[in-house]
C-alpha cells in the first residue's frame, strides 16, 4: 500500500518540530544549570549585590525554570530571542550579521569538497592498489588525522611566505568601502550591486579558510566514496554488465556513481550541518566572525540568550540538512520511495 506523500511530509515535519521542542527544553535547562551567575558575568566582579539582583530580576532568572521557559519560548516564536549580554544587542540582529558569514564559508567548504573528494574516490576506486589509489588514501588518510586549525595556520604561512598579496584574515578588504546587501554574503551582495572589485576580494578572502575548513571532509568524502565504489563493483548487475561489454566509463558513471553517491551525499549533509556549529577554530584563526566563533564566545560568556539561539540554530540546520538529504536519496534511489511507502 503506497503512502500519501503529503502525509509523509507532515508526518516528518512533525517529527522535526518535537525535535526542536525536545533540544530547547534540553539547552535551555542545561544552561541554566551550568555553574556561574550570567548577571554576575555580565555586570563583573565590581557590581554590588543589589545590582546584581536588580538584572537577574529584569533576566527573569528568580523566576521558576518552567516560567522561564514558556516566557523565552513565547518571545522566540514572535522572533524576540533577547538581549545579548556580550554585545549589548538584540540577538536576532547578531545572528542576522554572524549566521551569513559561517553559511558562506560552510558552503563554500562543502562545494570543495565535493569537487574533490567525489572525483578521487571514483578514481582511487578504478585504481586500486595503484600510485592513484595510494595518493588518494595518503590525502583521506591526512584530511583525517590533521586538525583544521593546522591546516589553517600551514595555509596562512605559505600564502604570507609566497604570496604575498593574498589575504589572510577577514572577509573583504575593508578600503573597498562595501558595507555589505540583503543577504549576507559577500559574494552575493556584490554580485548584487554589480561590484566585481568587491566579488574577487571576497573570493580572495574565502579561498583559504574553506580550503582549510574542508579537509577533514574530503577526507572521509574520500573514503566512503572509494569503499562505495567497490562494493557495488562486485554486485551481480555490475558483473553483467562487464560481461555483455559495456564500456567502463559508461559502467562507473551511468551506474556505479550512482549507485554509490548515497552514502557520501548522507555524510556530506550531515557535514554541512555540523560545521555551521563546529567552524569556530577556521573562524578565530582567520578573523572571519561568524557563527560558530560567536556561539563559542557565548557560552565562554554564559551569555544565556545567545547561548540557547545558537543551540537552537545549529539544531535547525541539522534538520534541514537532514530533509534535503533524505529527499535528494529518495530522488536518486527509488528503493527508499517504496521503503517509505510501506
Amino acid at each position: 500500500m503506497q503512502q500519501n506523500p503529503f502525509l509523509a511530509i507532515l508526518t516528518r515535519l512533525g517529527t522535526f518540530v518535537l525535535v526542536m521542542i525536545v533540544l530547547s527544553i534540553m539547552i535551555f535547562v542545561l544552561a541554566r544549570v551550568v555553574p556561574g551567575d550570567p548577571a554576575r558575568m555580565a555586570l563583573g566582579p565590581t557590581a554590588t549585590p543589589e545590582q546584581v539582583s536588580a538584572l537577574r530580576t529584569e533576566m527573569g532568572l528568580d523566576l521558576p525554570l518552567p516560567v522561564q521557559y514558556l516566557s523565552y519560548m513565547g518571545r522566540a516564536l514572535h522572533g524576540d530571542l533577547g538581549m545579548s549580554l556580550l554585545s549589548q544587542r538584540p540577538v536576532t540582529a547578531d545572528l542576522a550579521q554572524t549566521v551569513p558569514a559561517t553559511v558562506e564559508l560552510v558552503l563554500a567548504a562543502v562545494i570543495i569538497m565535493f569537487a574533490i573528494a567525489i572525483p578521487l574516490g571514483v578514481m582511487t576506486a578504478h585504481f586500486r592498489d595503484l600510485w592513484i589509489d595510494h595518493v588518494g588514501r595518503l590525502v583521506s588518510l591526512v584530511g583525517v588525522t590533521i586538525p583544521s586549525f593546522l591546516f589553517a595556520i600551514s595555509l596562512q604561512l605559505i600564502a604570507a611566505r609566497y604570496f604575498g598579496d593574498w589575504p589572510i584574515i577577514g572577509r573583504m578588504d575593508h578600503g573597498l568601502g562595501f558595507t555589505g546587501g540583503p543577504t549576507g554574503l559577500m559574494l552575493v551582495d556584490s554580485l548584487l550591486a554589480g561590484r566585481l572589485d568587491v566579488f574577487l576580494s571576497a573570493l580572495q578572502h574565502l579561498a583559504l579558510p574553506a580550503i582549510a575548513l574542508s579537509m577533514a571532509g574530503i577526507g572521509q568524502i574520500t573514503r566512503i566514496t572509494r569503499s562505495a565504489m567497490l562494493e557495488n563493483r562486485r554486485k551481480d548487475h555490475v558483473l553483467t554488465l562487464q560481461s555483455f561489454g559495456v564500456p567502463e566509463r559508461v559502467i562507473i558513471f551511468r551506474y556505479l556513481l550512482k549507485l554509490s553517491s548515497i552514502a557520501p551525499l548522507t555524510i556530506m549533509g550531515l557535514e554541512f550541518a555540523s560545521l555551521i556549529g563546529n567552524a569556530f577554530v577556521i573562524e578565530m584563526v582567520f578573523s572571519w566572525g561568524g557563527f560558530a566563533s560567536y556561539g563559542l564566545n557565548a557560552i565562554l560568556q554564559k551569555d544565556l540568550n545567545a547561548v540557547t539561539a545558537v543551540v537552537l540554530v545549529s539544531g535547525l540546520f541539522f534538520i534541514v540538512a537532514n530533509l534535503i538529504v533524505d529527499i535528494l536519496i529518495s530522488i536518486i534511489d527509488p528503493r527508499m520511495r517504496r521503503k517509505e511507502a510501506r
